[in-house]
């Protein structure tokens, strides 16, 4: 599995927003493939969701691309498959302790409870997003939009 999110895969902190507002954070694992068979393997083993992936929206409607496919796993089991991994990544152990690192800010299971989070948590919880967004960034040095990007999606 460690193999398939270093090659094929994503490590995302993404963001709950109401009215412009960063409500709460949530870790993504995922990983994208054209042969469905891939992302099955690891819907029967982990859970989480395949869903097709919009070719049209990322290549245009001209071009002759193969569907892709996308397998998604998120919060706790996301955090449970980055940790049982962890030994064996070659390229994402740092994104995987950030994610993981999270999750673990979160806790095991928020059950759909709303909490006041403390200035310092909100604060923890961005810089968590802000370093997974520069490692994952292209390029050899952070371009000034990259760095704009990354300050207004944390």
């Amino acid at each position: 599995m460690a193999a398939f999110i270093d090659g094929e895969g994503s490590i995302l902190i993404n963001t709950q927003k109401a009215k412009k507002v960063t409500r709460g954070w949530y870790l993504r694992v995922t990983v994208a493939n054209t042969d469905i068979r891939l992302l099955m393997w690891c819907k029967e083993r982990f859970g989480g969701a395949v869903r097709e992936a919009n070719a049209a929206k990322y290549y245009g409607e001209h071009k002759n691309y193969k569907n892709a496919y996308h397998w998604s796993l998120g919060g706790y089991p996301g955090a449970w498959v980055l940790r049982n991994c962890l030994p064996f990544f070659v390229l994402k152990r740092e994104q995987a302790e950030i994610g993981i690192a999270l999750q673990e800010s979160i806790g095991p299971r928020s059950q759909g409870r709303k909490k006041v989070l403390s200035d310092e948590t909100i604060e923890h919880r961005r810089n968590l997003k802000k370093r997974l967004l520069v490692l994952k960034a292209r390029g050899k040095t952070l371009m000034p939009e990259q760095a704009e990007r990354i300050q207004e999606v944390s």
